[in-house]
Order: C-alpha cells, then structure tokens, then sequence
C-alpha cells in the first residue's frame, strides 16, 4: 500500500483548491467570451435549474478532475511499501 509523504499529504490540498479557483475562473471567462454573457448565479432564482445545474455540473466534474489528478501526481513515485 502506498503511503503519501506527510508534505505531500500538506501541499496537495492547497495546490487542489488553487487550480480549482484557477479552473473556476478559466471557465466562467470561457463561458462569458462564448456566450457573451456572465455565467449562471446559481443562488439566484431567477436563473433556470437546468442553466444553474449545468453549470453546477461543469464546475463540480471540473473540480473532481483536477482533484484526481493532483492527487494521483502526488503519490506517483512514492515506492510501494514493502511488507
């Protein structure tokens, strides 16, 4: 099993949350150049659920990518324990 190194399992979190705020950012810029408008408020309630859940969804999947892989770069070449 392999077991992180306790800076990594420090650093990971925080290099998640600022390439999720990065992503966030990229795609609402995206999202504005294409449509021309700002992206969805989902807290407003005068914004449709389909156009707030799907934005929802886009961010939400986006944000679990970029958690998997940072995740899965940190651990990469830690060596197998060997028990």
């Amino acid at each position: 099993m392999k077991s992180a190194h306790p800076v990594l399992k420090i650093a990971a979190p925080f290099v998640v949350l600022a390439a999720t705020w990065a992503a966030d950012r990229a795609l609402s810029a995206g999202y504005s150049a294409v449509t021309g408008k700002k992206p969805p408020n989902v807290d407003d309630r005068a914004v449709s659920f389909a156009r707030a859940l799907t934005w929802t969804l886009a961010t939400a999947t986006t944000a679990a990518v970029i958690q998997l892989v940072i995740y899965r770069a940190a651990s990469k070449g830690i060596p197998d324990d060997e028990s």
